[in-house]
């Protein structure tokens, strides 16, 4: 899924020449791949139970396969827009439902480790993206390197059928999503599991602008496409280590509020001087680096405000908020490139988007002692 999301930003630049397509053409090209989780993220669930997790997720794999196909056939804008969204819609389903796949059979034993290893997929994903898509493209041209990632869905499609069994005598205790609803959480729930996935949506965004639109930056101050790729996938490689090691890390410190502020700060600044500068690598390996300790500490807000029975649609709240701003504002990004017409541009809006991040910490903060001091 995220070598796949990845793919098309890897050759913005490309892209755009090719096709003649706008800034904000492509970054609706990108949040297009995420936005269906704005109507999916709820009710994948009650799906996997009707229909069964595995053929779910090979459904979604199916769909990720024939939509990246339509951008191996075709260089219109609208053929390229339909086959992000199949995929897109094939990638929520798959996201959703392995991650409950995975609950399924280590929620007894390693889920932590094992949900480390999930949730680091997608910056190795992106990155494997970052790294490949360029040579290839200046290699073969557009149309052979988008047939990566559709080989590489059709062979987790492949797997995914011949290998994948439902673990032995499973006892699943989640709530029916069927039978839950917004109404059977209180104010209080509601209004913090989507303050929490504003904190989770803000900070993803303001990662993926900068992958999305750094190799389009480095290429105006002379780098190659591989070039350009393989610096801004830094931040990818290195967030991989620096999502369990700083969450570890942050565990044994404490604070986690001050943490989650300072690194807050730390992003902001860092995304702001990459313009002002020509130390590249050395930028994007400190954001890769610097977005690490924040991450854990995040997927634990939702907890906080949750209870044990109202668990299954918060979390589906709080990652239909998360969806629904990494499907619209990759687009607004885009815009303000196309305005401006400078190429720095994104990067600018991205660490305002980290800000905006903070501000919905402290809205969960303020709600989370007003609450206690109602309750006591």
């Amino acid at each position: 899924m995220g070598f796949q999301f990845q793919s098309l930003a890897a050759v913005g630049s490309a892209l755009t020449a090719e096709t003649a397509i706008t800034y904000t053409a492509l970054g609706a090209l990108m949040g297009i791949y995420l936005l269906p989780g704005a109507l999916f993220a709820i009710p994948s669930g009650w799906l996997g139970k009707r229909f069964g997790d595995k053929r779910l997720v090979m459904i979604g794999l199916a769909m990720m396969t024939s939509g990246g196909a339509l951008l191996t056939t075709s260089q219109v804008y609208e053929v390229i827009f339909a086959g992000r969204l199949i995929s897109g819609a094939g990638a929520v389903l798959l996201n959703v439902l392995v991650t409950k796949m995975v609950t399924d059979w280590f929620a007894d034993r390693g889920i932590v480790t094992a949900m480390g290893i999930l949730i680091s997929s997608w910056p190795l994903g992106i990155a494997i993206a970052l790294m490949t898509m360029g040579p290839l493209t200046e290699l073969a041209g557009l149309a052979w390197a988008f047939a990566i990632p559709v080989a590489l869905c059709a062979l987790a499609l492949i797997l995914v059928a011949i290998v994948y069994t439902s673990p032995e005598d499973m006892q699943i205790n989640g709530c029916n999503v069927k039978e839950k609803s917004v109404q059977g959480l209180s104010p209080f729930e509601f209004r913090g599991v989507v303050l929490s996935g504003c904190v989770w949506c803000f900070y993803n965004i303001a990662f993926i602008l900068p992958l999305s639109f750094g190799p389009e930056f480095l290429t105006t101050q002379g780098l190659s496409l591989a070039a350009a790729g393989a610096i801004v996938s830094l931040t990818s490689w290195l967030i991989i280590p620096a999502l369990p090691m700083g969450a570890r890390l942050a565990e044994q410190i404490g604070h986690p509020v001050t943490i989650m502020v300072v690194s807050f700060v730390a992003i902001a600044i860092v995304i702001w001087i990459i313009p002002l500068t020509s130390s590249y690598v050395l930028m994007f390996a400190i954001l890769g680096l610097i977005f690490g300790p924040a991450g854990g500490l995040i997927m634990a807000l939702p907890t906080q405000v949750l209870s044990n029975e109202n668990r299954a649609v918060g979390m589906g709240i709080f990652f239909t908020v998360y969806y629904i701003g990494m499907g619209i504002i990759p687009a607004v990004a885009g815009y303000i490139r196309d305005v401006s017409g400078n190429p720095a541009a994104p990067l600018w809006f991205a660490g305002s988007m980290i800000l905006v991040a903070l501000l919905s910490l402290i809205g969960f903060r303020i709600l989370s002692i007003r609450h206690l001091g109602h309750s006591q």
